[in-house]
């Protein structure tokens, strides 16, 4: 009988990538828009393995009927929506995107909408364009900050950091360095590095988060750090929303600490009961706030979704086969 594979998203695999797995798979399309339909479909095909999304959890909860699945793959390099506890537990193994750095270095579509998510809180422009929409084209309330010539605050030295800081530097920025990696630290230069996150944050006039999520750092940005930012800074998170403590990132917008705020995650938004417009963040946004919050789109461009899901695939079929 023909091994069954179910694949989330499957419209944007790559056809030769399909075609790949269709020689040795019964692929089917999965259509779950919540964990309970997932459930329902990977118990239904007997399904051993499933390429997931981003926007189910994937846990005890789901999988507690599911007898199938041996292999979990996820063509992403975060971990938040995996529980990878119960997964190892059950013997189902897990294929990251994370897992194949080689192959994924050269992708730089999150690094390009962090700067300009950058961007776009220093000249308002999120504002700015909802006023034209209005038919408003006064330019007086949206006075914004130059960037060079200021400080640009990298929060981890990985792919994306890295790739961030060059930019910065292009722009005539000043870029200092946050990174707990010591094996990173000897690439750091020509840009500075600073020893603590808080110094970083005190000097920063632009703090832009990179570091993966893991159980050790969930909320290391806390109401402890956010209050260290320095006066109108620009604060920007491209990496998960967990990291972060959002509803002191928008009180400090609010109460006029911060400039502006650009992220692409929100915590827990992999979660069942997620409704974006519970987040602080969103409400400050939909109350005209200087934020912009957009839907988890920082690798999803044509370029980044091709490289990254043919490189999945191969290593799927490359460890199926061993």
């Amino acid at each position: 009988m023909t091994p069954v594979v179910l694949v989330s998203d499957f419209d944007f695999y790559p056809q030769d990538s399909v075609a790949k797995l269709k020689s040795k798979f019964n692929v089917i399309r999965s259509s779950a828009k919540n964990a309970g339909e997932l459930s329902d479909e990977l118990r239904d095909s007997n399904a051993e393995a499933f390429f997931c999304g981003l926007g189910i959890y994937i846990g005890e909860d789901l999988l507690k009927k599911v007898t199938s699945l041996r292999y979990l793959v996820s063509p992403a390099t975060g971990i938040n929506h995996l529980d990878l506890s119960y997964l190892n537990s059950q013997k189902i193994s897990v294929i990251k995107l994370g897992d194949i750095k080689n192959q994924i270095q050269n992708v730089f579509a999150t690094a390009e909408l962090a700067w300009g998510l950058i961007i776009a809180c220093a000249r308002r422009m999120n504002l700015a364009v909802e006023s034209v929409k209005e038919g408003d084209f006064d330019r007086t309330q949206f006075l914004g900050r130059e960037l060079s010539g200021r400080t640009l605050g990298v929060v981890g030295f990985g792919r994306l950091g890295q790739q961030v800081a060059k930019y910065g530097s292009v722009f005539g920025m000043n870029v200092v360095v946050f990174e707990t990696d010591s094996a990173k630290h000897a690439v750091i230069a020509p840009f500075r590095k600073i020893d603590s996150l808080v110094e970083l944050l005190n000097i920063s006039d632009v703090v832009s988060v990179h570091i993966p999520f893991n159980d050790e750092n969930q909320n290391c940005i806390n109401a402890a750090m956010i209050s260290e930012v320095k006066r109108g800074a620009i604060f920007v998170n491209t990496s998960r929303g967990e990291l972060v403590d959002e509803l002191a990132l928008s009180s400090s917008l609010r109460s006029g600490q911060l400039f502006g705020i650009g992220v692409d995650v929100l915590s827990n938004e992999s979660g069942d009961e997620f409704e974006a417009r519970n987040s602080p963040l969103v409400s400050a946004m939909r109350d005209g706030f200087n934020v912009i919050v957009t839907p988890h789109i920082g690798g999803w461009a044509h370029d980044a979704v091709e490289m990254t899901r043919t490189s999945i695939v191969d290593e799927f079929l490359k460890r199926y086969e061993t």
